[in-house]
């Protein structure tokens, strides 16, 4: 399979969204405002390709918008695999504060259940 980044940046590919963006600014869209230039692209590829003596798989132009719709299509799939990662460090990130505050009130539990003579030990200890 073809290099479609090379591709893309050796041709200067742009997209059509509000205007023309380059394929570095597909990354700063929303999920939605990406499947809404994947569709755009697929009724182009379909207007590409209808019946015609004149057409060949040579097309310039089918070339081009086939690249276009894998590069949106990976994109779309990294923006979405960073998001799902980014869900689950979240997810952690809250599970392991749980955890802490538990460990921390079983260790304050633990250490008011101790004689008033421990909790001097303890204490002339730390200075």
């Amino acid at each position: 399979m073809k290099n479609i980044w090379i591709e893309c940046i050796r041709n200067k590919y742009r997209f059509e969204f509000k205007g023309l963006i380059s394929a570095e600014d597909l990354f700063d869209l929303k999920l939605e405002d990406l499947d809404v230039i994947y569709k755009g692209l697929k009724r182009e590829q379909e207007d590409l390709h209808g019946d015609s003596l004149l057409d060949t798989d040579e097309n310039p132009a089918k070339q081009e918008v086939e690249a276009k719709i894998d590069i949106v299509k990976s994109i779309f799939s990294i923006k979405k695999i960073e998001m799902e990662n980014a869900k689950k460090a979240l997810a952690n990130k809250a599970q392991k504060a749980k955890i802490l505050a538990i460990i921390e009130n079983k260790q304050d539990q633990e250490l008011s259940e101790k004689s008033i003579e421990e909790l001097r030990e303890i204490y002339d200890n730390l200075e």
